[in-house]
């Protein structure tokens, strides 16, 4: 039997502000997938206590989570940052208990548009596969063994593989220094490519899911950078020569991508 949830969507509509938990594993809302009906949801809190004994559930199963405030200027971006990593729903907190709602029901988000000679826009099968394998790999607490959570994420790992190797990845030069209109098809000095450093001092490539991604770590950049596009299969031969691997989408979950890994599984048919 359905349910006219119409009320709910406009109570939540004319909020001036809610709450949400942002995961601490991936710097993105907190990502549950529905048991019985396998819908991908995030957690909305009309009231700030009912999001903070929320977030105490979670830690409890050693899930870290941080309650966060989302203004009404910010709701657009929130939501459409939900869309882009492949939630469907939102579970509604009014302070009575949980409504599930659509998220298209609460919002109209536009597609973006995917030129094929373009970066990608929109990657929302890898996000979420890696979303839900890093909840669960940097759970806090988990040096018992427990083979019930090794085959689960052993199962969770081989979805996020299968989902890298069949994407397409926004790489990044830094082109503030070119003077003139630039030809990628010439060496040019001027060309530098970003790096980021590990506490080790080791040096890693950026690299992003979609342009989604590459914006966040953009607008953090005083330089002008340009987004390019590479599959899996030819991420290696523009890899900075000395670099480690990969931190694919640094300004979200962060995921480090070995070299001797990327490597191997581009190789792969």
């Amino acid at each position: 039997m359905s349910t006219d949830n119409r009320l709910m969507i406009k109570n939540l509509q004319k909020l001036e502000h809610f709450y949400v938990l942002i995961s601490k594993a991936t710097n993105l809302p907190y990502a549950e997938c529905d048991a019985e009906t396998f819908d991908d949801q995030v957690a909305i809190f009309e009231h700030e206590q009912d999001a903070k004994d929320y977030a105490e559930k979670l830690e409890e199963q050693q899930y870290p989570t941080v309650v966060t405030e989302i203004v009404k200027d910010k709701m657009s971006a929130f939501y459409t940052g939900l869309y882009l990593t492949g939630i469907n729903r939102v579970a509604f907190h009014n302070g009575s208990g949980f409504c599930y709602l659509d998220l298209s029901s609460v919002v109209t988000v536009k597609k973006p548009e995917q030129k094929d000679n373009m970066p990608p826009v929109m990657n929302d099968s890898l996000q979420l596969t890696a979303v839900y394998f890093l909840q669960e790999l940097r759970r806090s607490n988990q040096n018992t063994p427990d083979p019930e959570r090794t085959a689960r994420l052993r199962e969770m790992e081989q979805e996020l593989i299968a989902n890298l190797k069949r994407s397409r990845f926004v790489l990044v030069i830094d082109i503030t220094d070119v003077k003139g209109p630039l030809d990628l098809t010439k060496p040019n000095p001027d060309v530098k490519v970003p790096y980021l450093k590990n506490p080790a001092g080791d040096i890693i490539q950026p690299i992003f899911s979609d342009l989604w991604e590459f914006e966040k770590f953009r607008q953090k950049n005083p330089r002008k950078l340009q987004a390019l596009a590479a599959p899996f299969q030819k991420l290696v031969p523009p890899l900075i020569q000395n670099a480690k691997g990969f931190a694919l989408n640094p300004a979200g979950f962060n995921l480090l991508l070995q070299r001797d890994k990327v490597e191997a599984l581009a190789k792969q048919q």
